[in-house]
């Protein structure tokens, strides 16, 4: 045997134990034995995820410091949008099957949103703070971060000196959204499978997020387009969901190419639907590394995707 069918064997054998039998082994615990579910030390985000899959609620905010890829946006399948959105997807009148499926796939792999990081606009929800999110590999595994506006006019710099992400440890308030949202908004339809987040006060000098040189090589995530057929949008721009097209591509942020190579594919999925619907009207994006300028506010496509959108009369 060469030394490359042993380099070969070794690494298809590692590759189908990371793959086929490491994502299986939470459930091959003897489930009598004693788990650690306290947080100490520096968290991992990927453990921390795990702890909170199996706790029960926490009654009061705890500190915590946690290492992950903190990111710019912030993950929209959350809340109703699981409990909800599959009825939602059966119960509308789509125009045709492929919108359907578009909006069906647009919700399983959780796409995030940059929606709150424009920080030259005061915005509908005051920009008093920003969601961000630290995550391990792929946006869908993460938690909210919600930011306050200093640290995130800090945070943009660094943002815009890389590829669009920061490793980090950083610290702060670790409880469930409903410990910190005061009334219904925002914050109520983002964050992920998990109903906790992250939040950090910028009067607790505690409360920090501590750069790393660490270099993530993959973060993965959605690029994505909200459109609507220009006819439809003339004839009624009180829109619901069964009259727009979510048009998405799934990259890898860290890399430019693959950032160029799947903007590329968008744009080719926008023109498919073009040919289909004719001349269409961008409402929203998933981030300015997407090309246009949307027509509709943060709280416009907010109302769309809460349902609350529709001509009163």
């Amino acid at each position: 045997m060469s030394a490359r069918d042993v380099d070969v064997h070794v690494g298809s054998r590692n590759y189908l134990i990371l793959r086929g039998v490491d994502p299986y082994r939470d459930f091959l615990n003897d489930p009598a034995g004693p788990l650690d579910l306290s947080f100490h030390g520096i968290e991992e985000i990927s453990s921390l995820r795990k702890k909170l899959l199996q706790i029960d609620a926490l009654k009061e905010p705890v500190s915590i410091t946690v290492h992950g890829t903190l990111f710019p946006c912030a993950l929209l399948s959350s809340g109703w949008w699981e409990r909800r959105s599959q009825a939602i997807s059966s119960e509308l009148d789509w125009k045709n099957p492929l919108q359907k499926w578009l909006f069906i796939g647009f919700d399983l792999w959780g796409p995030s949103w940059d929606f709150s990081w424009d920080l030259d606009s005061l915005g509908d929800w005051g920009h008093t703070h920003f969601i961000a999110q630290i995550g391990e590999g792929d946006e869908a595994n993460s938690l909210p971060v919600v930011l306050p506006r200093a640290k995130a006019e800090k945070l943009r710099e660094k943002f815009k000196e890389g590829w669009g992400g920061v490793e980090v440890n950083l610290r702060g308030l670790l409880g469930h959204r409903r410990q910190f949202a005061k009334e219904p908004g925002p914050l109520g339809l983002f964050g992920g499978l998990l109903d906790y987040c992250i939040w950090l006060n910028e009067e607790n000098k505690e409360h920090k997020i501590t750069l790393l040189v660490d270099r993530t090589d993959i973060y993965s995530g959605y690029l994505w387009k909200c459109v609507v057929p220009k006819k439809w949008f003339d004839t009624n721009r009180f829109l619901c969901l069964s009259d727009v097209f979510f048009l998405w591509e799934h990259t890898n942020f860290t890399e430019k190419d693959a950032v160029r190579y799947n903007l590329d594919s968008l744009e080719r999925k926008v023109e498919y639907v073009r040919k289909l619907e004719g001349e269409l009207v961008l409402l929203q994006k998933s981030s300015a590394l997407v090309p246009g300028e949307p027509i509709w506010s943060t709280q416009e496509i907010y109302d769309l995707l809460t349902r609350k959108k529709g001509e009163e009369i």
